[in-house]
């Protein structure tokens, strides 16, 4: 089918023509009260078709797989590429020489009953209500993917990946006289039948009751650490700068300074789609890019911007396989952890924040400047130990010379389900605004 796309779009005068189809099989449902409020099983393929008339690459995409759609859609292919006035770089990759070998962790999740799943939501929901401290849970949802993709092109390449997983998750409200706070624990499994309830009762459970009882704190600069969690939102909202794109624009610190030092020799910032810890393993990128394991970042010296197809032609250099959704973006992304546990790494510290919640942090990060001013809760460390918990602050800084002055990082690595992945992080000295 994808082939005779390719022939009747090359007779319309497409010099070149790549198909790029994800088939999104899904699964969700929803608890609350003990009741099933929603049940949606879905089986989406959306494709996109990527092609070069005169020399101006145009994208098109479409769910409406007939002949006569996609006849339709190829003349608009067309017309959009007649209307492109900006001067970029035209390319339908041929492929790379080799790509990495996955073995694919695939389970079928149809294999399990619906009311199995619908069983274990009832039971997590249910396991957070027993605390006293919890007056109710807002929702328990359970979502299964099983996304299967295709790359073909007019130059001979053909690839296709696919990837099943689930995750369940439900949001409890903790309350302690008039103190209110939310918790939940995403659980990400490979397998059905790693979902563990108990485990994910007591993680939000505990998560909860950690936040009850906070007070603010002096204004004043601590020494401060972030959660795994956190500190791997904190890369995520700075991940732009990392990009071929944000440097061809001007929107990066980092142009111009390859191979200069730009963060302290502690700091190992790694690319790796086939990170054993990592929830997904990715052997290639939209553009059909084989993804491969990079330092951008190593012993604090910058290594290289992410690139797709376009910037690397731009940059004269190798793209790196960051092609993904039209723009770039990193593949498994993580902060290489060092060797003390936490409560090692937090041992020395007479007086400081651990923060564990960020609020707004897409609108307080100024990835350029790396200046952020974020919303922000926690525990008070006291004399080496996690003491109390903290509420009402705002944590203040700049990426770049936070960075510089890293102290310590713990063993503790976690990804996100976005693929970025962090330790915990104790970053020296921060600004915190709390009580005047």
């Amino acid at each position: 089918m994808y082939t005779r796309w390719i022939e009747l779009g090359k007779a319309k005068g497409l010099t070149d023509l790549e198909v790029f189809a994800v088939r999104n099989k899904s699964l969700a449902l929803t608890i609350y009260q003990g009741k099933l409020e929603k049940h949606v099983k879905s089986d989406v393929e959306q494709v996109s078709i990527r092609g070069i008339y005169k020399e101006k690459l145009s994208t098109i995409r479409f769910e409406n797989l007939s002949d006569q759609n996609v006849d339709k859609m190829l003349d608009q292919l067309i017309e959009n590429a007649k209307a492109l006035t900006a001067s970029e770089p035209a390319i339908i990759f041929e492929g790379s020489p080799s790509y990495p070998k996955i073995e694919e962790e695939l389970f079928d999740f149809n294999l399990v009953p619906v009311t199995e799943k619908i069983e274990l939501l009832k039971r997590l929901e249910q396991g957070i209500l027993d605390n006293p401290s919890v007056t109710q849970v807002q929702t328990t949802q359970y979502q299964e993917l099983d996304v299967e993709t295709t790359l073909i092109n007019s130059k001979g390449l053909h690839l296709s990946k696919r990837n099943t997983y689930a995750y369940a998750y439900a949001i409890g409200v903790f309350q302690k006289d008039e103190d209110i706070k939310t918790a939940y624990d995403v659980k990400l499994v490979k397998d059905f039948h790693q979902f563990n309830v108990e485990e994910m009762i007591k993680s939000t459970v505990d998560q909860g009751l950690s936040k009850l009882g906070g007070k603010s704190i002096p204004t004043r600069s601590y020494p401060v650490v972030f959660s795994n969690e956190m500190f791997s939102e904190i890369l995520g909202a700075f991940t732009s700068i990392f990009s071929g794109e944000a440097a061809y624009r001007n929107m990066s610190a980092l142009k111009n300074k390859l191979g200069e030092k730009v963060f302290g020799e502690n700091i190992n910032l790694i690319n790796d789609p086939l990170h054993k810890p990592s929830h997904f393993k990715i052997p290639f990128d939209d553009e059909g890019v084989a993804c491969q394991k990079r330092y951008v970042v190593e012993n604090g010296v910058f290594k290289g911007f992410n690139h797709n197809l376009k910037t690397a032609s731009i940059f004269k250099t190798e793209p790196t396989g960051n092609g993904f959704n039209g723009g770039i973006a990193p593949t498994n992304f993580y902060l290489e952890p060092g060797s003390h546990s936490f409560d090692e790494m937090i041992s020395k510290i007479e007086d400081g924040v651990y923060i564990t919640d960020l609020v707004g942090i897409h609108a307080g990060v100024k990835a350029v400047s790396g200046d952020f001013s974020l919303q922000a809760s926690g525990m008070k460390i006291s004399h080496g130990k996690l003491d109390h918990a903290v509420k009402m602050i705002v944590v203040s800084g700049n990426f770049f010379t936070m960075m510089n002055q890293v102290v310590d990082l713990a063993s503790d690595l976690k990804y996100d389900l976005s693929g970025v992945a962090s330790p915990s992080v104790y970053v020296g000295p921060l600004m915190i605004s709390g009580e005047a």
